[in-house]
């Protein structure tokens, strides 16, 4: 008995093992993710992601997964290691340039963090467009944030085209009122600073 079973484990090829692995990875991961999204055990599910990745260290989903939980635990440097590998192994993943770009965000740095969103953007491939509302809302927001409004505006508006129309109507709630007022109180201190500059520009014509 102990014969046969030690020639069993040896016909087992290294694929086939590694099939084993993934199979155990792929469990792991789903149940880190519940934890995550729906439990916010967030100490388990880090645990879960961690070994996740001594299965298979280049997993994409836990590399992602377990920057989102750090972020969520205040570790946002961590947290942008984690994007930052992910994308060295995968640069197409709009999920890992998505949640980059967020971390770079609360960091305070924006444009670093609105051309990570641009290439979240660039990225995106059928598959991922359950990420386009957070996408938009996260673009939107920074482009209010670098007062870029005629951009947020038009960025608004492909909302409506894109998104659906419960989505759309959210982001727009969140956001129309306060690009129209922040458009209008910059196009109004423009008026007033091309007023003064005339006025200055006329006395001096004058005193010549």
């Amino acid at each position: 008995m102990k014969k046969l079973t030690g020639n069993r484990n040896n016909n087992i090829k290294p694929r086939q093992i590694k099939r084993l692995f993934n199979i155990e990875a792929e469990k792991l991961i789903r149940e880190a993710n519940d934890n995550f999204i729906y439990f916010r055990e967030y100490k388990r599910a880090l645990k879960q992601t961690n070994r996740v990745l001594e299965i298979e260290t280049d997993h994409i989903k836990a590399l992602i997964l377990k920057g989102n939980i750090l972020f969520c635990l205040d570790r946002d440097n961590e947290a942008l290691e984690c994007f930052e590998r992910a994308i060295s192994i995968d640069p197409y993943s709009a999920e890992a340039y998505g949640s980059k770009a967020n971390t770079l965000d609360v960091l305070g740095k924006v444009e670093e963090a609105y051309a990570c969103c641009e290439k979240a953007f660039r990225r995106l491939k059928p598959k991922d467009k359950e990420l386009l509302p957070s996408l938009y809302d996260h673009k939107i927001a920074l482009l209010i944030k670098l007062k870029r409004y005629e951009e947020a505006r038009s960025t608004l508006k492909q909302c409506y085209r894109f998104l659906k129309t419960e989505d759309s109507f959210k982001i727009a709630s969140c956001y129309r009122d306060a690009i129209n007022s922040l458009l209008y109180e910059q196009k109004n201190r423009k008026r007033i600073a091309m007023e003064r500059f005339r006025l200055i520009h006329n006395i001096c014509e004058v005193g010549i």
